[in-house]
């Protein structure tokens, strides 16, 4: 499989069910981030499992809607300063 498939797979996840997919970059972020000093991170992990019997690809799907926000909101902000420079 090619990048760009896996790209454009990835966003389609993320139009199919924008919800799960946060639900997938938060879980995935809140796990990998907590896991050295709270034992809340747990938590996480279980939610994780649980999207995996969902959607079985949920790390890529976490990452994609990453890079989506990221995007969107980079775009937001060179618009709101296009704005503000005229």
């Amino acid at each position: 499989m090619k990048k760009g498939d896996m790209v454009v797979g990835v966003w389609r996840g993320f139009s199919e069910d924008p919800v799960l997919a946060t639900r997938a970059m938060v879980d995935l972020a809140g796990a990998k981030l907590l896991r050295g000093f709270n034992p809340e991170y747990m938590k996480y992990e279980r939610d994780l499992e649980e999207l995996k019997k969902i959607h079985p690809d949920v790390h890529n799907l976490a990452k994609g809607t990453a890079v989506l926000f990221a995007t969107a909101f980079s775009v937001f902000c060179v618009a709101a300063y296009l704005m503000a420079a005229f």
